[in-house]
Order: structure tokens, then C-alpha cells, then sequence
């Protein structure tokens, strides 16, 4: 195009052509020493030819034959739980875990009851004192026979925990891989540039198997802000503990990317690092858990178990040691993307949006929205519209700016808040702070104010259908990374899920409304219980604002 306009401009001044071209010669040019800079600095690294190791395809054998085995096997099930699956062949049980230290001891306690194998997929597994306990209760079980195999996406690692997971994957019983690599381990970044588009495309999906008989799936990743409930930056979130038929079709999708060309073993891609300070004596993986060891905490902190004590509030772990899990019974489907989502060679029609709206159908009288991520785009603002329009009543619980994570992604929600409103679509945004009281109560005066984000994904259709798992109502989680969830079909978990957006909304979240003139205000209320009304959008200041607006105006929600 360049050749082209100086062509037809050959009696133009040589200043403007070079005023017209040179601006842009130069990013060119600026691109390509960048390209080369980036080439030199890594070496022109790319990926093993070979991503599995030996061992792992042979405990990979082995879990697939104690999965055989273990095919109506259900002692692990006994074992927690009194209610019986009055009909095996079609019906499921799930059980709502909502607390996060709930949520961690469910993890926890069913990993010190397997005894055969733990198959976990996770989005992001951090560095920290839960990412560390959970990866020690794994190391023990792995001590004791079970078969462990851990299977992480790539993007969020780092160097330590690198070492900190290949140290672990040295055990006998456990295997890791990692799923959509880094060409580049040392420079993060590089990778956006190296492997594009292939590195955008992320494995979100989240699950956690035991002896192919339990498992848990939800929003919740682990780390401290997923797990912890005694921490000043809390994610609100949701996870289910599902038994029963959905088990077989969940152990399958991990299956599938676990043997993925996409999923390389750690011993593959990282090399170990030499410490001379490490006492070489110690068992390598124990040594690496630095947020854990009784010096690092003062011994407030030394096993699992304290992180859940009925002190802080948790029930889960009387319930699973007392056979008290009262599962409900009831056709549950397991919806899941297509592992090649991430090389983009799947079906469009296999994707898990499609099975929903296969399954589901159209909602006719109610339907309740729960994302933390949510970016309608102009299609999704029309069939909403279209819904509301039909007489369905429709509400949306999301994150507010100052409470989102990914403030990039408030871009593509704010700008379609107006026409969602002018449907009669009923806008909750979820506050930063939500007043302690309101929530714990019997932390009165204990407890400071908790920064809170909402990080659930769920949503409930009429009486019918509830859906829990990893998706977010946004394109990303649409088209580009993979997710799973499950749909429950129980009347009474969707009444409970619509049913949620009462008066007491407006303790914890701002609803969007529009003034007589068509603009927005944001209502709540006090601790107190007044209400309060803002006419500006709450703790966004101009300069957040401003940078809300430039990216709105971008041509970048379908990546959001």
C-alpha cells in the first residue's frame, strides 16, 4: 500500500512523502531490531519434539487401570456421605461448596482419603501458603501409593515455582505437566511475540478428581486469594463437589488433555537449578516449601488442617469425616471445549457455549447471571434484549471497577450498561468492600473491612437448569480459551440462585439505574441500611475513567 500511494503521488513534494512514510517506516524498523533483539536474547528457543517422559506415560497406564478398576467402586463416596444414588445409571450427586476455606478443606481432606489416584487440571496454582499445604497433602498421598498427576496452563508460572513443581514431579507416584508452554522460560513476555496466537490461547478449566469417583469443579484456582478466608483481598467464588455418572465424562476431558501434544512434562522444559545453600541432604520438593515451614510462619501454620478449623468458620470438614455430605441426586451434564481449542482446529458447534445452548435451549420466564468477567458484545446486548423484550426477567451480578481484577475487561461491560437498562435488564455490581458485618456476623469486631472481587461463573435458567464451572460470559471464554462446567438441572438450587438477588443485594453490590434523563446512577445502601444514591460511577477516578473510554473505543472486546 505504501509503493501504491507513492506512485500515485510522484508530483507530491519529496517532504510530504517523506512526512507520510517515514513515521511508519520507522515502526517497521523499530519491529524488526525488536524481532532480532528477542531472537538473539533467547537463542531462537523452541519446544521438544517429544513432550512425555517414560515415567509419565507409564503412571499415566497406571490411572487409567486403577480407573478401570475402580468402575463402580464407590467407597470413597460411602466413606463421606450416607445418601444413595437412588438411580446410578442417570443421576449424579453435587454438593455446593461456598466458603473458600470450605472449599479448601474439601480439597484437602478428599486428598488424605484417596487411595488410589488424584487427577487435577488448574488454571493458575500460586507460590503461596495454600498453593504450597495443597501441593504437600498431594506429596503425602503420593507417599502412600496414590497416583498424582498435576496438569497446569502455562501462563502464570514462574521461575520458582518452576523448581518448586519439577522438585515435586521427581516423586515415583506423581507426574506434572504443562499445557501450552513458553518457548521462552526466562522471559515471559518474549512469548507474546514468539509464539503468537498460539500463547493467547489459555486452558482455564478447573477440576480436581479422586479415585475417579469425586471431584471438584467451579471458578476457584488455587492460592491464597481463592482458598483463604482470613486474607484482606478475598475472591468470592464457587465450587461443586460433584459423584455419580458426571465423574466418567470429567476423568475423560482430563484425559484428553493430559495426553494432548499441547501438555509437555515439566522435566521437558525446566532444568533444575543449583542451590549450593539447600542442605542436598533433604528431600529436594520439602525443602522448596518456604510459606510453610514452622520458622517461615512462627508455627502458626504447620499442616493443613489449621487452615480450616471450625474457628475460622468452616463446616466442610465435619461433614466429609462424619459421613454428613448430603449429596442431592439429580441429571447433571458435564459440558467441556475440545482441547484442540487451543491450536483453534476444533468444531465451532463443539464449543462449550454451543452444547449449552443446545442443552438449555431459550430461557422463557427467568434467567440469573453471576460472572465476574462479563462482556455481552453487541450480539449477546441484542439476544438479551430480545429475551427481556419476550418478558423474561433477567439479572446480572458482575464486578464494579474498583472490585474487578482485570480492569481492561470493565471496558467491554461498561459501554454496553445503557442498552441493557433501557431492556429492563437489572445491572448488580459487586462492591470492593463489602461491610464485614453484613457477611460474618460473628466477627463483629474481629474483622476489618475485606477487599472482595467476585469470581464466580453460574447462571440459572426458569425453574430448570443451573450452570456452574470456569465460563465467564465474554468472548475469551467464548471462542479463545478453554473452559468446562457442569449443568444441574435442580429446581431447587436455580430458585435458590434467582432468589439471591433480593433487598439484601444492595448490602454488598451497587444496582445500575437510569435516571429520567437516561443516564446512569449507581444505588446501595449503608451498614445501616440507608439508601444512597451516586451519579457517578463509584471509586473511578478520571484517570481510570479516561483509560475505561480509550479502551472501549479499541477494536479489542473480542479478546476480552
Amino acid at each position: 500500500m505504501e509503493a501504491t500511494f507513492i506512485s500515485l503521488q510522484r508530483t507530491a513534494p519529496l517532504t510530504q512523502i517523506q512526512l507520510t512514510t517515514y513515521p511508519r517506516l520507522c515502526s517497521y524498523i523499530f519491529g524488526l531490531i525488536m524481532l532480532v533483539i528477542l531472537l538473539v536474547l533467547t537463542g531462537c528457543q523452541t519446544l521438544p519434539t517429544q513432550p512425555h517422559l517414560a515415567k509419565s506415560r507409564y503412571l499415566s497406564q497406571q490411572s487409567r487401570q486403577a480407573g478401570i478398576n475402580l468402575t463402580h467402586n464407590t467407597d470413597l463416596i460411602t466413606h463421606i456421605s450416607r445418601t444413595k444414588n437412588p438411580d446410578p445409571t442417570n443421576l449424579s450427586g453435587y454438593y455446593p461448596l461456598l466458603a473458600s476455606n470450605d472449599a479448601f478443606a474439601s480439597r484437602s481432606i478428599l486428598t488424605s482419603l484417596s487411595q488410589h489416584t488424584i487427577d487435577i487440571q488448574y488454571y493458575i496454582w500460586h507460590n503461596d501458603t495454600a498453593g504450597q499445604l495443597m501441593l504437600k497433602d498431594l506429596y503425602q498421598a503420593a507417599e502412600r501409593g496414590v497416583k498424582v498427576r498435576l496438569l497446569l496452563d502455562d501462563l502464570a508460572t514462574n521461575p520458582a515455582l518452576d523448581q518448586q513443581l519439577l522438585a515435586f514431579a521427581q516423586h515415583p507416584n506423581v507426574a506434572v505437566r504443562l499445557i501450552n508452554p513458553k518457548v521462552v522460560r526466562n522471559l515471559t513476555p518474549a512469548n507474546f511475540v514468539l509464539a503468537l496466537p498460539r500463547y493467547q490461547r489459555r486452558m482455564h478449566n478447573k477440576s480436581m478428581t479422586f479415585d475417579h469417583q469425586l471431584s471438584i469443579i467451579g471458578g476457584r484456582n488455587i492460592g491464597d486469594e481463592y482458598l483463604r478466608s482470613d486474607k484482606e483481598n478475598e475472591f468470592s467464588d464457587l465450587d461443586v463437589l460433584l459423584a455419580g455418572k458426571v465423574i466418567k465424562p470429567i476423568q475423560d476431558s482430563f484425559e484428553q488433555y493430559w495426553q494432548s501434544p499441547l501438555s509437555y512434562d515439566i522435566e521437558r522444559l525446566v532444568t533444575a537449578a543449583h542451590n549450593p545453600a539447600k542442605n542436598q541432604t533433604d528431600e529436594p520438593f520439602l525443602q522448596t516449601l518456604d510459606k510453610i515451614s514452622t520458622s517461615a510462619l512462627d508455627g502458626r501454620i504447620s499442616k493443613s488442617s489449621q487452615l480450616y478449623q471450625a474457628a475460622s468458620g468452616a463446616v466442610i470438614d465435619q461433614k466429609l469425616l462424619n459421613k454428613r455430605v448430603n449429596f442431592r441426586w439429580v441429571p447433571i451434564t458435564f459440558v467441556v471445549d475440545d482441547v484442540t481449542k487451543l491450536q483453534q482446529q476444533d468444531a465451532r458447534d463443539s464449543r462449550l457455549v454451543h452444547q449449552v445452548r443446545r442443552i438449555v435451549g431459550t430461557p422463557k420466564r427467568q434467567f440469573t447471571i453471576i460472572s465476574s468477567y462479563f462482556v455481552p458484545t453487541a450480539l449477546g446486548v441484542a439476544e438479551l434484549t430480545k429475551l427481556a423484550q419476550d418478558g423474561v426477567h433477567i439479572n446480572v451480578l458482575t464486578n464494579s471497577f474498583d472490585a474487578t481484577d482485570v480492569p481492561i475487561v470493565h471496558s467491554g461491560y461498561s459501554e454496553t450498561r445503557t442498552a441493557l437498562l433501557q431492556s429492563g435488564i437489572n445491572l448488580y455490581e459487586l462492591k470492593s468492600t463489602a461491610d464485614p458485618d453484613l457477611r460474618h456476623k460473628k466477627h463483629r469486631l474481629s474483622r476489618s473491612k475485606v477487599s472482595t472481587s467476585l469470581h464466580t461463573k453460574a447462571f440459572a435458567v426458569d425453574d430448570r437448569v443451573a450452570f456452574i464451572g470456569s465460563y465467564n460470559v465474554d468472548p475469551r471464554s467464548a471462542n479463545i480459551n478453554t473452559e468446562l462446567g457442569v449443568l444441574i438441572f435442580d429446581k431447587q438450587l436455580v430458585q435458590g440462585m434467582h432468589q439471591s438477588f433480593d433487598d439484601a443485594m444492595l448490602n454488598v453490590s451497587y444496582q445500575v439505574r437510569l435516571d429520567p434523563q437516561g443516564k446512569l446512577q449507581w444505588h446501595t445502601q449503608t451498614p445501616e441500611g440507608t439508601p444512597t444514591q451516586l451519579n457517578k460511577e463509584p471509586k473511578l477516578s478520571w484517570i481510570n475513567g479516561l483509560w475505561v473510554k480509550i479502551f472501549s473505543a479499541l477494536p479489542i472486546t473480542s479478546l476480552l
